[in-house]
């Protein structure tokens, strides 16, 4: 039953124009910064953009705007069932709402590891066709091999995969709470936003997900640039803290919507 459901939620979603033009959208910001970092020349030594810096850069552009395309999609999941009056046929379907509540959430999961595949994808293209793979070298001494490199990005977009999972349950958690796709879409932009710059203060960052979501790029980052780095904050705490959330918020929505009066 839940496949089937979502199976119907990428029909639905997908039968409109505005999924398209925001991936649109965010994959062209991703390719302008990339195109402009890896065309202009470097004034010195130290400013040289590796092929694994440039592609940190490019993912974690993609993503930082990826965000709010799925905190978006995320709060129409379910404010737009109830402004359109849609949701009260979930009471004449053989559906229990924890179902329709899961597959929404699994639908949106499967956005989110989609564009993720396609922002790392096409950061790898452009990579190839400006700068080019290999070793990371500086000074002419090599740090990390190619082998080294891939198998970090691996790890990178592993990582990133799970640290999206808070954000997709976000966003359609604030959406149980509106009856307006609109009010439910600029409520979870507002929030974003806050929680972004939230993200950035210091040692209470570490307590919001979104602070984690651009950590394993920014590893990445440190990599091309041939500077030391450590899995251990983002592979534990990190790890930790975005499945526990993810697991909190994912009840909460199911809680939410059983004490919902659907009929009214």
């Amino acid at each position: 039953m839940i496949v089937e459901l979502t199976r119907q939620e990428f029909t639905k979603v997908f039968s409109h124009k505005y999924p398209y033009l925001l991936v649109a959208l965010v994959l062209a910001v991703q390719v302008v910064r990339m195109l402009a970092t890896a065309l202009t020349p470097p004034e010195t030594t130290l400013d040289i953009v590796t092929g694994p810096q440039l592609w940190a850069q490019g993912v974690g552009m993609g993503l930082r705007f990826g965000v709010y395309l799925l905190l978006v999609i995320g709060a129409m999941a379910f404010s737009q069932e109830f402004s359109q009056g849609t949701v009260k046929t979930v009471l004449v379907l053989p559906v229990q709402r924890w179902q329709w509540c899961s597959a929404k959430l699994l639908f949106l999961v499967l956005v989110a590891m989609a564009l993720l595949a396609s922002i790392v994808g096409l950061a790898v293209l452009i990579v190839a066709f400006t700068l080019g793979w290999g070793d990371v070298i500086r000074e002419e001494v090599v740090l990390y091999t190619s082998g080294e490199v891939w198998r970090h990005i691996l790890l990178a977009v592993g990582l990133t995969a799970v640290f999206l999972l808070p954000v997709c349950a976000f966003g359609q958690l604030i959406g149980i709470y509106f009856s307006s796709s609109g009010a439910a879409v600029g409520t979870a932009l507002l929030v974003g936003i806050i929680l972004e710059a939230a993200a950035g203060l210091g040692g209470f960052g570490r307590y919001v997900f979104l602070y984690h979501l651009h950590r394993p790029v920014a590893v990445v980052e440190k990599l091309g640039k041939g500077l030391p780095f450590k899995w251990d904050g983002v592979a534990g705490w990190g790890l930790a803290a975005c499945l526990i959330t993810f697991l909190v918020l994912s009840i909460w929505q199911v809680w939410r919507l059983e004490r919902m009066d659907i009929a009214g």
